[in-house]
This record gives structure tokens, C-alpha cells and sequence, in this order.
């Protein structure tokens, strides 16, 4: 009882200051969520592309593919978009299930159960792609990827929502956040290679031109909130670095791909062998603290709730810092494409070698499947376990008559249904693509 009555009073108070450390926290980390690449096509198929990326798309997933013969003569984007916002804890269903009515402890407990003991996390990306085009074994690609990866502590759901004990220290140091923006050009070839072991073999290469257009990191978060028996303590620090306007930096990715008997396809992808974004300018450090001893819970008149002496607060900012560097996280991708009449069949292994706002080092498996009874109305679907996502499903459709190019990709980050969703990310693209005649082709596969 003596628990309920002192967050009862206090409740106010002591959740406007813990969430005035958290949102210093956050606050530097989100600008960057503006514009990561999502092929909608891709999408629509669990994300299990890397074998089927042709043309204009292969640059994204393996540059090798543009050697292969069914690389399309010419395809063009004019535009591709997608966005993805996804968190590890609540799906909609909770929402219907606790919007709008009082929760009994018993609802609290549930709530706290979907968050992990690692905390909230909470990830953003989005992508834009605008006049990109492949001729033949070339492509040139425009656009323009951002993402960020927030975490809170665990801390900042339990106490609001369960209230707090007496004589006890409440941890909030596990929360970070990261967050980068970046515009491209990317230049690819592929070339087909003789080889003995395979019908058709093809390796090829992207050079990135990238620009940084921001960058946020937490590089220090830290909080206690003790209690007592009629008041509490309160000491939390944070640094944040951020920027705008970074140089110009260079990556390169690599690739592999071979055809076997007509109608499967290996496809292995190294993205960011190289890749690099130096920042230089306008580097800023936003500093701060909130700082209470003995801060009164009980027996508080409203204007001695106001009473600024009692409470420290204070933020300043450190220009002209040193210049650095960001290093684009090293992924690994394997894809399998089959193909029997109309029925695609698709999977794909991915693996990134560090955590960041664009890959989980944890590795992905996706699998994915198009039907194509319908020459220009293409339906697609997919599932992806691993990575960040966990558990996804996907749906898609595409819109093609001749080679005009309308697709649209749909990911469920849950089971399915949409009440089971974690998150959401969608993709449309509107293009060209002018596939090669069949005679074209039996004259590449002769070379």
C-alpha cells in the first residue's frame, strides 16, 4: 500500500523527469528518419531477392546479375519508394484490446511482459530512388537512404505504469539510439565469365558515391531514480553527437552469380566491402543533466511543485569537434531462384557483421514466391524469419503490361494477420522494363 500511495503523489513529478532524460536521449537520434533501400518487388517476396534482382534492381542486391543474359536490355526507375517502422514489443491487437478503458493490474503485467528484458527497441527506415536506369551489363543509380535504431531502457515503461517501491534504485543506463541519412550515386557492371563448372557464370561490381546528409549517436545515457521513504533522488546524464552535411565518401560492393540447367539461380552478394562516410563540419555534442536530492513526494502544495530550486537541469552544446568517420556495416547475401513455367520459387540468407541503423548482425532467412499465370498481373508472397524482424510476412502484387512497370510490396512484421503486426513496411515502384528476346539471349549464353 505504502507503494501505491507514494507513486499516487509523486506520479506526476517523477515521471515528467525521467521522461525529460529520455526525450534528450531520443530527440538527436530521429531527424535523420527521413529517407534504406526497399525494392517493392523484393518485398512482395519476403525480401528473398538477390537472385531474381535484374536490371536497374540488381545494383541494391548483387551487381553480378547484370551479366547474366536474362539482365534485361534496358529498365528505368522513375521513381521507388518505401518506408518501414517497426518495434520488438506491441503489435495493433493491443491496441483494440486496451484502448480506451481502465487497465487492472493484471493488464499492466501483461504490457510489460511484451517488452524484453533488453528493452524497447524501436527502428526506422525509408528509401527514395528517382531517374535510376540499367543499358545492357550497366546501371546508374540515384536515391537516397536513411534509418535509425532507438532503445529505452525497460525501465521507463515500469515505473509509469506499475509505480514504484520503496528504498530501491531504478536503472534506466540501458538506452541508445543512431541514426543516419545518406544520398547516393552508384555506378555497376556485370560481366559474364567461361567458366567449367556452371552453364552460365557472371561477377560484377558497384561503385557508391555517397554524401552524408546526417548523422545522430547517444554516446552516453545514464539514469537513477531512487526512492525514499517521503521523497526520491534523480541523476541522469547524456551526450549526444549529431551533424548535418558530411563529405563525400566511396563503397564498394561485389558479386557472383551462376545459372544452372535453365532454370535455377545462385546468386552470392558482399555489399559494403568498402564504405565510409566521413563528417568534418558542424559537428556538434548536445550535453545535459537532471539532477534532485531529497526531492519532496508527499505534502507538496502546487506551487512548491513548481519550485525550479529544487530540481537542476541543464543543456549546452560543444561545437567544433573533430572530424570522423561512419562505417557502413559489411552484409553478406546468399540467394536460390527456381523457375517452373509460371511459378517462381526464392530464398535467401542474409548476414551483417554489425548492429546499425540499416542491418542487425543477426542473421535472415527469407523465402518467396511469384506466380506469373497472368503474364502482366504477377502475384507474390513471402515470409522472412531472423534479423531484425524476427517473424514477417509479406504480400505483393505488380501491374505490367509491355514493359511498363507498376509494383507494389506489402511486410507484416507478425504472423499474417494484421492485429499480430510489429510494424509495417511498404514499397511501390514505377518503372520500365524491355526484357530481351529470346534469340538475344542464346546469343549471350553462346559467348
Amino acid at each position: 500500500m505504502r507503494r501505491i500511495q507514494l507513486f499516487s503523489v509523486a506520479r506526476k513529478r517523477s515521471l515528467i523527469y525521467v521522461c525529460m532524460y529520455g526525450f534528450h536521449v531520443l530527440w538527436f537520434c530521429l531527424p535523420t528518419v527521413l529517407l534504406g533501400q526497399i525494392t517493392a518487388r523484393g518485398l512482395g517476396m519476403g525480401g528473398a531477392y538477390t537472385a531474381l534482382a535484374r536490371g536497374v534492381h540488381a545494383p541494391q542486391w548483387n551487381p553480378a546479375n547484370l551479366g547474366l543474359p536474362d539482365n534485361p536490355k534496358f529498365s528505368f526507375t522513375f521513381v521507388s519508394v518505401g518506408a518501414a517502422v517497426r518495434n520488438n514489443s506491441f503489435n495493433w491487437g493491443m491496441l483494440d484490446r486496451y484502448g480506451g478503458r481502465h487497465w487492472t493490474e493484471q493488464d499492466i503485467e501483461d504490457i510489460l511482459s511484451h517488452i524484453p528484458d533488453t528493452g524497447f527497441d524501436l527502428d526506422t527506415r525509408a528509401s527514395v530512388r528517382a531517374l535510376s536506369f540499367s543499358a545492357g551489363r550497366f546501371a546508374l543509380s540515384f536515391g537516397a537512404e536513411a534509418g535509425s535504431l532507438v532503445k529505452l531502457d525497460k525501465a521507463f515503461f515500469q515505473i509509469p505504469l506499475k509505480g514504484n517501491e520503496l528504498d530501491q534504485s531504478y536503472n534506466f543506463n540501458d538506452s541508445d539510439g543512431e541514426g543516419l541519412g545518406l544520398g547516393l550515386v552508384s555506378l555497376s557492371y556485370g560481366q559474364p565469365v567461361n567458366v567449367s563448372f556452371t552453364d552460365i557464370f557472371a561477377i560484377g561490381g558497384t561503385l557508391h558515391f555517397l554524401y552524408g546528409g546526417a548523422y545522430g549517436k547517444t554516446d552516453r545515457a545514464e539514469c537513477v531514480f531512487s526512492t525514499k521513504e517521503y521523497g526520491f533522488n534523480l541523476d541522469a546524464e547524456y551526450e549526444v553527437t549529431y551533424t548535418y552535411l558530411g563529405d563525400i565518401g566511396f563503397g564498394l560492393d561485389l558479386g557472383a552469380a551462376a545459372q544452372f540447367g535453365g532454370n535455377w539461380t545462385v546468386s552470392c552478394g558482399l555489399a559494403n566491402v568498402l564504405g565510409s562516410v566521413s563528417w568534418s563540419g558542424d559537428i556538434k555534442q548536445e550535453i545535459g543533466y537532471v539532477r534532485g536530492d531529497n526531492l519532496t513526494a508527499l505534502g507538496i502544495s502546487e506551487e512548491e511543485d513548481e519550485d525550479e530550486d529544487i530540481l537542476l537541469d541543464s543543456s549546452w552544446t560543444v561545437e567544433g569537434l573533430p572530424e570522423f568517420s561512419t562505417r557502413l556495416p559489411f552484409v553478406f547475401r546468399l540467394g536460390v531462384a527456381y523457375q517452373e513455367g509460371p511459378v517462381l520459387l526464392t530464398a535467401d540468407l542474409t548476414k551483417g557483421f554489425t548492429d546499425g541503423p540499416f542491418f542487425s548482425s543477426k542473421p535472415r532467412i527469407s523465402i518467396g514466391t511469384e506466380w506469373r499465370g497472368i503474364s502482366w498481373l504477377p502475384l507474390r508472397m513471402g515470409v522472412v524469419m531472423g534479423g531484425r524482424i524476427g517473424l514477417g510476412t509479406s504480400v505483393g502484387f505488380g501491374f505490367r503490361p509491355g514493359g511498363f512497370v507498376l509494383d507494389v510490396g506489402v511486410m507484416n512484421r507478425g504472423f499474417v494477420t494484421f492485429n499480430n503486426s510489429k510494424g509495417l513496411i511498404l514499397g511501390v515502384e514505377l518503372g520500365l522494363d524491355l526484357q530481351r528476346k529470346e534469340s538475344e539471349i542464346v546469343r549471350v549464353r553462346d559467348l
